[in-house]
């Protein structure tokens, strides 16, 4: 898929006026192609959790109060 597509899709179908609705609509259509691709597409989202969740709780993620802008 290109860039150009998938920013079409957030923008047209994915997207709600109501912000909530888009992320519930957004979680949806994950859940949809993690189960379309079964073992390969949950190894994918459990290894992009575990580093964004490492990436988030790293010392480098949150620069020193005197660092930011």
């Amino acid at each position: 898929m290109t860039n150009e597509r998938f920013n079409e899709l957030l923008r047209g179908p994915l997207a709600h006026p109501i912000a909530p609705l888009t992320i519930n609509r957004l979680v949806m259509a994950l859940w949809s192609v993690v189960n379309a691709t079964g073992d390969a597409g949950a190894a994918a989202l459990e290894a992009y959790c575990r580093e964004r969740d490492a990436m988030d709780w790293a010392d480098e993620a949150f620069p020193a109060e005197d660092e930011r802008p």
